[in-house]
């Protein structure tokens, strides 16, 4: 069983504009072909893998074919409602 360990950095904007550096941790699983990624403070953000449409499937397609059929329509009312 082989594993993977890499990390990326990306910028968050803080207060009064200016970027604060952050990393993106990411576990690789070469044997089931699985890949977590977890945020600075070590929480599990989404994981991909071989099996099935999970969130890291999701996000692919959200990110790259925003015409794909599985992306359904909300209106802002809707949207609105699920950031409460």
């Amino acid at each position: 069983m082989s594993s993977q360990y890499r990390k990326i950095k990306y910028q968050e904007e803080g207060e009064y504009g200016s970027l604060i550096d952050r990393h993106l941790y990411i576990w690789s699983h070469d044997t089931v072909d699985i890949v977590t990624v977890f945020d600075h403070t070590g929480e599990r953000l989404f994981c991909f893998s071989e099996s099935g449409f999970d969130m890291g499937s999701a996000l692919a397609v959200a990110f790259t074919n925003w015409q794909d059929e599985r992306l359904e329509e909300l209106t802002e009312e809707d949207f609105n409602l699920i950031k409460k």
